[in-house]
Parts: C-alpha cells; sequence; structure tokens
C-alpha cells in the first residue's frame, strides 16, 4: 500500500501508461502488470505522438517509456510530457545498454530506469521506488 495525501493506494490504484512501439511486448507486459502485480494499464502507445495526443483525462501514475520508437524517441516524449505535467513518473525501459546513459535520463526527466532483459525481475521495485518519490535506476548504467 503507498500513502498519498493522507489516502491509502492499493496496487490496483496504481495506474499505468504503457509507451512502446512493440505491440507483442506491450501486450505481454499489460498481461504482466495487471495478472501477476496487481496494478492498471490505463492506456497504452507505440510511440510519443500517441502518448500525447491521448485524451488530458487520463492521468497515470506511471509511465514506461521505450527510449528508441519511430515519430518521437522516449527522450523527446518525456520532455514533452513533463512540460505538460512534471509531476508524472516516468520509467524508461530499453534493451539499448550500451546508449543509456544516467545524466541524460536524469536531465530528461526520468525517475527511473529497466533494461528489457531485467524487466520481470525489476520492474516491482522499480514502480514502488518511483511511485514512493525515489529514483530507480540500474547499478550497471553508464554514467556519462
Amino acid at each position: 500500500m503507498y500513502i498519498f495525501d493522507q489516502k491509502i493506494m492499493k496496487r490496483k490504484d496504481i495506474q499505468i501508461i504503457l509507451v512502446d512501439d512493440n505491440i507483442h511486448f506491450r501486450t505481454y507486459l499489460k498481461d504482466y502488470i495487471e495478472i501477476e502485480l496487481g496494478y492498471t494499464v490505463v492506456a497504452e502507445a507505440s510511440n510519443g505522438i500517441e502518448l500525447l495526443s491521448l485524451p488530458g483525462n487520463i492521468n497515470p501514475t506511471v509511465i514506461l517509456m521505450d527510449l528508441v520508437m519511430d515519430e518521437m524517441d522516449g527522450y523527446e516524449t518525456t520532455k514533452q510530457i513533463l512540460w505538460r505535467n512534471r509531476y508524472l513518473k516516468v520509467i524508461a525501459v530499453t534493451f539499448h545498454l550500451e546508449d543509456v546513459y544516467l545524466v541524460r535520463l536524469l536531465e530528461t526527466g526520468f525517475k527511473g530506469c529497466i533494461f528489457k532483459p531485467d524487466l520481470y525481475n525489476q520492474l516491482p521495485e522499480a514502480i514502488d521506488a518511483v511511485v514512493k518519490g525515489r529514483w530507480y535506476f540500474p547499478e550497471n548504467i553508464v554514467l556519462e
């Protein structure tokens, strides 16, 4: 359980948006998040443009954001979505271990990062950390 403004929030109350250009990955991830972890996926998008065009009444707790996508990548999308609502908690999700740098993620506004090979092991801890106002970054992430 989580406490926000003196309100106790259960896992099912945590609302997540998935942003990834691979529909099969999103489908498996959504099932895992809802069935195994008990969170609620309120929307999906295949790129940044789709995310930014979602209705304004969708108010996620966490956004899981792929970094490499056509149309608009995860960095630019995160900058724009945080410009609209600086309180959103965005976690980068990527396969590209060698191209991800902690400084760039922090400067963009990400609250966490998970490499896709570690996703199912680290996702519960990452969501828990960012929902509680902490950062979550893998130990093997490059600083540059």
